[in-house]
């Protein structure tokens, strides 16, 4: 720990070593908020907002609702777009043979292959085929190609079914992979990427690509949940349609935008997840129908870009769409509870240590910077990650990225036990209670801004944990709170007037409570501060405490006198006092964390 006691003239005090110290905990714990981005429709949230009553056309409305150029609109699509064909790679088998088989006949390059049996299209050189027969996915193959040097060969049903066919099944083609079998409507084709590779690539109707869509990214049971509407529809079928909606404008705005090179409009993972037939249900059929051809048009006429994510958290980010509340997001009932709204995870400190080498024995992460939107100040936008041996500065969706594999779920956290928003920044008060924010320290109100004198002049002034609000104090023990700082009592609410003035505040780690010290040392302990002691019988005149520092734990504190004497109180480590006889007068304390 690094001590520094502040005087008028000058500083005394003891001095550890100004490297550092290390992370006190083996782990580095996150609580945070959503999953994903956050940009755009919120599904959780739409889910939420459906189940309370909302139809699907104003949970459409209120996630792309506005834009910073205008008002987007729900409008159909033209019957020339409205029958396009979508085209998808199917990464899940990227660089390997195609291997395709169906219940009912079918062709591949011209070849017939009867119900039951397959084909294997193999790389070949120059970006070309050969085209193989088997018995199964696992064939046995034909000692010898059937057709060879294709380009671009493709596969294509005996009968193409339209979207919610019974016959559907029966004629789709499935491609065969290690990864699992995906079964699909549409054509199968075996291509060659920019660089040579192979790739695999289902061409199907707009309308039957969106129900391969729907129900991977909201659950298809979630349209059996809530009580009956107008339609007679369970209330969460409306987000189903919202999730066709999104799914829909999402694919069209998006085509030619060069997502999968020339090759392809689409992915089937991580553009969108369409998974062809799995999951099809008759409501999401339904959704998919009742929605046909509708897509979310910008206030330029373009069709928009319609992002989405599992869980905003509880409000959305900064996009092309301006940030709302989602109030959705926070649903629960028996069937359906979102556990991502609120989360928690723990990153080893070696994980850290590994990830950014730099830093050497990890000491600290600050978060620098917030979008403003939401509790704890918002999505952390910058950060700070010092160590023994260097800084690195990056940003919070970078962190949330590395460390996605320990459950950081999103950019939107808080560093639990650390000031983790407001920082890089100061606030200095007034005797008259007027406060003075530096940096990027926010201004959450003042007693001469809400016209208030106070009876005692204000002595100091402690921030909550997340920087969202602070506590003045006065001399006469009195507590005023701003922002979102909570009242926990003061000494003229308990009608006690201390026999020496107040000097000090400070507040617990967890911001649940405060301790405010007198000058005789007399510390009154207000919420979950817990009282340790104090030093009423050790501080002698003219000598007098002048501020109290809590350790990280909550469990003591230090208290610093004029003199330069330091009394430390529960887990607060025993330091080395200054009993300087200069004619300064101590002010204040300044520490590293513990």
């Amino acid at each position: 720990m690094v001590l520094v006691i502040v005087g008028t003239t000058g500083i005394s005090g003891s001095f550890d070593s100004l490297v550092p110290a290390a992370y006190p905990y083996a782990d580095v714990t996150l609580t945070g908020h959503g999953w994903g981005p956050g940009i755009g429709m919120g599904q959780w949230g739409a889910f939420g907002y459906a189940i309370s009553g909302l139809t699907y056309q104003q949970i459409i409305a209120h996630f792309y609702g506005s834009t910073y150029s205008g008002t987007t609109t729900l409008g159909k699509l033209p019957a020339d777009q409205a029958t396009t064909n979508i085209s998808v790679v199917i990464s899940q088998n990227n660089g390997s043979d195609l291997i395709v088989t169906s219940n009912s006949a079918f062709s591949a390059a011209g070849v017939t292959i009867q119900a039951g049996q397959s084909v294997k299209l193999a790389s070949s050189s120059s970006n070309k085929w050969n085209l193989y027969t088997g018995q199964s996915c696992n064939g046995p193959w034909s000692s010898t190609p059937v057709k060879t040097g294709l380009y671009n060969p493709e596969i294509v049903p005996s009968e193409q079914t339209t979207l919610g066919a019974s016959n559907a099944e029966t004629y789709a083609l499935t491609i065969c992979m290690s990864s699992g079998n995906m079964t699909v409507q549409g054509n199968v084709s075996a291509t060659y990427n920019a660089n040579g590779n192979p790739r695999t690539v289902n061409s199907l109707p707009l309308e039957e690509y969106v129900a391969g869509v729907v129900p991977n990214e909201s659950p298809a049971y979630w349209g059996t949940l809530g009580i009956a509407d107008a339609q007679g529809e369970p209330r969460g079928f409306q987000e189903l349609e919202a999730q066709a909606v999104a799914a829909r404008s999402y694919v069209m705005a998006n085509l030619g935008a060069g997502i999968n090179g020339n090759y392809a409009d689409i992915c089937d993972l991580y553009c969108q997840v369409y998974n062809g037939l799995a999951n099809q249900t008759q409501l999401v059929i339904a959704a998919v129908q009742d929605t046909a051809a509708q897509v979310v048009y910008m206030p330029n006429g373009q069709i928009a870009d319609t992002q989405y994510s599992s869980s905003t958290g509880g409000y959305t980010s900064p996009s092309t769409f301006k940030p709302v509340v989602d109030a959705g997001d926070s649903i629960c009932i028996p069937q359906a509870c979102n556990q991502h709204h609120t989360w928690q995870a723990q990153i080893p400190v070696t994980a850290i240590e590994q990830a950014y080498p730099s830093i050497g024995t990890l000491a600290s992460i600050t978060v620098t910077s917030r979008n403003g939107y939401g509790s704890l100040g918002g999505r952390v936008l910058d950060m700070t990650i010092t160590g023994s041996t260097g800084t690195v500065v990056t940003t919070g969706s970078s962190f949330s990225s590395q460390f996605s594999g320990y459950g950081v779920q999103s950019n939107w956290f808080e560093i639990d036990g650390q000031a983790s928003g407001g920082v890089s920044g100061y606030w200095l008060v007034g005797a008259d209670g007027a406060v003075y924010p530096f940096g990027n320290a926010k201004y959450y109100g003042s007693l001469p801004g809400i016209r208030v004198k106070p009876p005692s002049p204000v002595v100091g002034v402690a921030a909550t944990p997340d920087g969202g609000g602070y506590w003045l104090v006065g001399a006469d023990g009195a507590v005023y709170p701003f922002g979102n700082a909570k009242y926990y009592g003061s000494l003229p609410g308990i009608r006690v007037k201390p026999p020496s003035p107040v000097v000090g505040v400070a507040a617990t780690p967890d911001g649940g409570g405060y301790w405010l010290v007198g000058a005789d040392g007399a510390v009154y302990p207000f919420g979950n501060a817990k009282y340790y002691g104090s030093p009423t019988k050790n501080i002698a005149s003219p000598n007098k405490a002048i501020s109290i520092l809590p350790t990280t734990t909550s469990d003591g504190y230090l208290i610093i006198a004029s003199s330069g004497q330091v009394f430390n109180y529960g887990d607060a480590p025993s330091l080395t006092s200054s009993t300087d006889t200069s004619p300064s007068t101590g002010l204040g304390i300044v520490s590293s964390a513990y």
